[in-house]
């Protein structure tokens, strides 16, 4: 009686078949294809992150050029060497709390960022943060379809969730129906080899060899061009690593399961073919409409529109100060400190207050429309098990750092800082307060803080079991129709 596992047959099996593709052109063909696939998209990553982490360079080197000169300004103001100008005070707080003096809340690029550009194209890494109301410079936390973050770059990636299934489709889809129709299974069956050991082997030498471009590659690429990317610690490549080979296994399972049906290598094609379809485009677009029905998108027009009404109605309450001529007109020295207190233009006053109701009136709203995306976002990580490609996507995500997870932490601290920065501002406006040359390192500044590794941990974990239980149910299917094989 045949044994269900034979070591010493397994690696003739295993070497047999290298030994083939070996001298398979096609093989050679997909393999090089892939590595040059494999190739562009981590270059283009690490192109597209690179020029994010320089624009974001230059963005933090603009704020703090802008500070120090506006504090050199002051000095000067206060020393009586300068007059102040009218829309360039450092020392008025209605000016350094607004456009003049805003700066940055800027999310950093985590270190493997070139692998997975993820949602960078969906959602800013940067806002320019003032006084006005969060919805003057957030007005992008509405993604219409939950799973763009199946497009977007060629990045790593996508190649790994696109294109790596088609090519185990290529490599796999006639294992053992190959065999059949040229009539070499019946001739191997009658061997003493068990079925499942011609299986394995064929598998275990295809699935090495592809991993082994899928993951050798990128780690070279990334040494020579961004070391730091490998050196910042081993959690994220190791558990980028994992998930492309849990999401290949579950591919190579699916060509097991539909090779132990016993159709033709044609069937089998169409079969693998429908089925990509079906898990990485079509199930993503049904449970995105079923998302939307349970959960409408919330409405950017009806924001903005309420927005509009909100402020209209606030500059009518504030039409006198508006229509205020400045005081400074002909008189610039007013505009200087005096006893720590300074004279505010009307308008500006004005404009301040507006913008303090509108703040004040839209919160509740701008709290209902993160409500309605969080539960949006929700019901498409709970139910995203359904689509493997959904879920290698996310993970991979995640572990770049460009995943709607971490961008929801960096929200939420752009919220606290732009509440502090008001706070900061909106004590100095009431009580005509002017700036001091001391104040200035109060002034509250964005300090990123990275999220929980925990969290981290848990997700990549979450994602490997979500992709690991359609693999062992495939593989339970594949061995239960091979029980019922018909080698002839």
């Amino acid at each position: 009686m045949k044994k269900i596992f034979q070591g010493r047959r397994l690696r003739m099996v295993m070497a047999e078949e290298l030994r083939l593709l070996a001298a398979d052109r096609s093989f050679w063909i997909v393999s090089i294809v892939f590595l040059l696939l494999i190739a562009y998209g981590l270059s283009n990553g690490i192109h597209q992150a690179t020029l994010h982490k320089d624009a974001q360079a230059a963005i933090v080197h603009d704020d703090t050029q802008r500070r120090t000169q506006q504090l050199l300004k002051l000095e000067h103001i206060m020393a009586g060497d300068v007059i102040p100008g009218p829309f360039d005070n450092p020392a008025d707080p209605t000016h350094m709390g607004g456009g003049y003096g805003a700066h940055h809340a800027i999310l950093p690029p985590a270190p493997l960022a070139a692998i997975a550009l993820g949602q960078d194209d969906l959602f800013p890494s940067q806002y320019k943060v003032t006084y006005e109301s969060k919805i003057s410079f957030i007005g992008n936390n509405d993604s219409e379809n939950p799973w763009n973050l199946l497009s977007g770059h060629f990045d790593l990636s996508f190649v790994v969730v696109y294109l790596l299934p088609f090519l185990i489709f290529a490599l796999g889809y006639n294992l053992l129906s190959g065999e059949r129709e040229s009539g070499t299974l019946r001739l191997l069956m009658s061997q003493p080899l068990a079925l499942w050991t011609l299986l394995i082997g064929k598998v275990v030498s295809r699935a090495g060899i592809l991993l082994a471009l899928a993951v050798v590659e990128p780690a070279l690429i990334l040494l020579l061009a961004q070391p730091a990317a490998l050196s910042s610690g081993m959690f994220a490549p190791l558990a980028w690593l994992a998930t492309v080979g849990v999401y290949a296994l579950f591919w190579f399972a699916l060509v097991l399961a539909v090779n132990a049906c016993g159709k033709s290598s044609a069937t089998n094609a169409m079969v693998l073919i429908i089925a990509w379809v079906m898990l990485v485009l079509v199930l993503p677009a049904l449970l995105n409409l079923a998302v939307n029905r349970a959960v409408p998108s919330p409405s950017r027009a009806e924001l903005a529109t309420r927005t509009r009404v909100l402020t209209a109605e606030a500059m009518a309450r504030n039409n006198k100060l508006l229509s205020t001529d400045y005081a400074h007109v002909g008189k610039p020295g007013v505009l200087v400190p005096k006893d720590g207190s300074i004279q505010m233009a009307g308008r500006l006053r004005g404009m301040f207050f507006i913008e303090r109701e509108v703040d004040q009136k839209i919160a509740p709203e701008l709290a209902r429309f993160d409500r309605q995306q969080a539960l949006r976002q929700a019901l498409v990580v709970r139910y995203s098990f359904l689509s493997p490609a959904a879920v290698a996507a996310e993970a991979m995500s995640a572990l770049a750092g460009t995943g709607q997870r971490r961008h929801a932490w960096f929200m939420q601290q752009t919220s606290d800082y732009h509440a502090a920065w008001k706070q900061f501002f909106f004590r100095r406006i009431d009580a005509g307060k002017a700036l001091a040359v001391a104040d200035f390192a109060a002034i509250p500044r964005f300090t990123w803080r990275e999220e929980n590794s925990t969290v981290v941990r848990q997700g990549a974990f979450i994602a490997l079991v979500q992709l690991l239980a359609p693999c062992l149910l495939l593989l339970a299917f594949a061995g239960w129709r091979l029980r019922r094989y018909q080698v002839i």
